[in-house]
């Protein structure tokens, strides 16, 4: 699995963060690091591909048109440099399903969804054990609204995950954390469907 990590420095020890769980603060002063090395090199994959996880995450939790739109530039440019990484795929698929959010035509919010989550599927056939491409799908899956059909993929990602953490070690949090979401979506499918 190819997770980007972030050492951070606090005032006692040095540590070693995933991206994708940078939060407030240190979310900004890493993007702002990332940035600063793509104006240095536009064609710096870590950076490119960095800056999109982390405007990504920040889009989820407070949903911002121009973030995601800077986003999805990153990351395109990020697969352009590496066509193959299906992280990448995924993070891109994602941001991609997120442009809906500011669509009113119907239309456009079907074809931002359908894109992105056909990037997402193929990036977790591409690569099914890698955690990040799951999570990816997972909790994008269970973010979309239940009658896209997609809360089946966050129940078969999240199981998919817990199952990979059996043999890999993962992080106690994180596997409560999947526990919950796997709890949350599969009540979904039981009350709608």
């Amino acid at each position: 699995m190819a997770t980007l990590y972030l050492l951070l420095f606090s005032s006692t020890s040095a540590f070693a963060i995933a991206v994708q769980d940078l939060r407030g603060e240190e979310a900004q002063t890493a993007l702002h690091q990332f940035e600063a090395k793509i104006k240095e090199n536009p064609n710096d994959f870590e950076a490119l591909k960095s800056a999109g996880i982390i405007l990504h995450q920040l889009s989820r939790t407070h949903a911002d048109k121009q973030q995601i739109s800077t986003s999805e530039n990153y990351l395109k440019s990020a697969k352009a440099l590496q066509e193959n990484d299906p992280e990448t795929s995924a993070w891109l698929g994602s941001v991609t399903t997120m442009k809906a959010l500011f669509e009113s035509d119907p239309g456009k919010k079907t074809f931002f969804v359908k894109l992105g989550t056909r990037l997402l599927d193929k990036a977790v056939q591409t690569a099914p054990d890698n955690t990040v491409v799951r999570l990816t799908r997972a909790y994008n899956s269970l973010e979309l609204p239940a009658f896209l059909m997609r809360t089946k993929f966050a129940v078969e990602d999240f199981k998919h995950y817990l199952k990979q953490c059996e043999s890999q070690g993962c992080p106690q949090e994180y596997i409560a954390d999947a526990n919950a979401k796997l709890a949350e979506a599969e009540k979904i499918l039981v009350d709608n469907f």
